[in-house]
């Protein structure tokens, strides 16, 4: 079945006996280490060491499990999921140079509510996964489970203090082909707020230095069968009297008929209004995005608590609509959508002598080259996702 790793200041039968509850299962090993403060990777390793059982979770002893029989959900992902050594309820698809691994919150998974003087809130870094689970390259420590028989790397013990020992043994387990994932089928509450010391930052530093030649790394979002992604579509014209106008109008087209949320940024309104009305395809003029407000000295922002007339020709962030792609239709967008929607892959499609090339190298944030004939029809549904934004994404 499960053993359950936790470490406490002090001896905590009630949390021991909350988590016996919150698993529901009478085979389920519960394990407390006391721990006056030697740091976590000690009484980890000795967890995995000790426990009698294959799957062993590791959880804070500061959270309270609002999901019941917890002990069969775990097994039963891992049952289905036999590539995964590491699973988490929060993580990232993101660490970068520096190590902090929260940097890019468009790229975090997961759902947890956090308590913290006397309010409590649901920090919703994704959706539901439902049953899924997503590929990350490493968790929060929070709650995490780990397969002993499908891990390569243990617990590093030069790892000291409360941070970053997961950070530290997710990405050594990753750089050795261990599949870490998030999942939300199990919902805790913190009783705190994650901050940072200074004993953090000599951890982050470290890490940072130590895995500095495998960093940043990020992996690619998963798409999976009939799920839609969030496209919005960036062009200057979508005039089908003319070659590009029309190849980008029927491009959108085939990409709503494939069944994806699409969003038109661009000059001229779309030119079928049944697209709009019947199939749901928003347009926004090019002088106002989504997320986006321009400025005309009449409405208001609030600067430094107090309110001040909006400037002209200024865009305001209004929103935080996300995207999983920003699909660009003309060179001329490329710098001012990559400026706004700085944490969205950006692809842009350029066309010359009448073909039109996918250019994904913006900004160094994604990478390849795809031709694409201009004639539409030669595109089925199917290769908007196998072919096209299987570039981008990992599809299933």
């Amino acid at each position: 079945m499960i053993s359950v790793v936790y470490c406490t200041r002090e001896h905590k039968p009630e949390h021991s006996e909350h988590i016996r509850k919150a698993f529901g299962h009478p085979k389920v090993e519960v394990i407390e280490y006391v721990n006056s403060g030697e740091g976590l990777t000690k009484y980890y390793d000795k967890g995995l060491r000790e426990a009698k059982h294959d799957i062993v979770v590791f959880l804070h002893d500061d959270i309270v499990i609002n999901t019941k029989q917890v002990a069969n959900k775990i097994v039963k992902l891992f049952e289905k999921n036999p590539e995964y050594g590491i699973l988490g309820v929060a993580g990232t698809k993101n660490v970068p140079a520096s190590g902090m691994w929260w940097e890019d919150r468009r790229k975090m998974y997961g759902r947890v509510e956090h308590t913290h003087e006397g309010k409590t809130w649901l920090s919703a870094y994704s959706k539901d996964l439902d049953n899924d689970i997503e590929e990350v390259v490493t968790v929060d420590g929070l709650f995490f489970s780990v397969h002993k028989g499908r891990i390569k790397e243990q617990f590093d013990l030069s790892v000291t203090g409360f941070h970053f020992y997961e950070v530290d043994f997710c990405f050594k387990n990753h750089l050795k082909g261990v599949k870490i994932g998030v999942h939300t089928n199990v919902r805790v509450n913190h009783m705190s707020i994650g901050q940072t010391n200074a004993e953090w930052e000599e951890n982050r530093l470290t890490f940072a230095d130590k895995y500095k030649e495998h960093l940043p790394v990020t992996i690619k979002k998963t798409i999976r069968p009939n799920e839609r992604l969030n496209v919005l579509i960036g062009a200057l014209n979508l005039n089908v009297s003319d070659n590009r106008g029309k190849f980008t109008f029927e491009f959108i087209k085939k990409l709503k008929k494939a069944g994806h949320n699409i969003t038109v940024s661009s000059l001229n309104e779309l030119n079928d209004k049944r697209l709009v009305t019947n199939q749901g395809i928003r347009h926004f003029s090019l002088s106002e995005p989504p997320n986006f407000k321009l400025g005309d000295g009449k409405w208001s922002v609030m600067v430094n608590g107090k309110a001040q007339p909006s400037n002209p020709k200024t865009l305001y962030k209004v929103g935080d609509e996300r995207f999983d792609c920003v699909h660009l239709f003309d060179d001329q967008l490329i710098e001012h959508f990559s400026k706004m929607y700085s944490d969205t892959p950006v692809i842009g499609t350029a066309y010359t002598d009448g073909l039109f090339f996918i250019n994904s190298d913006v900004d160094n944030r994604l990478s390849g080259l795809i031709q694409l004939d201009s004639d539409t029809s030669k595109l089925s549904n199917n290769d908007f996702m196998s072919g096209i934004y299987s570039k981008y994404f990992d599809v299933l």
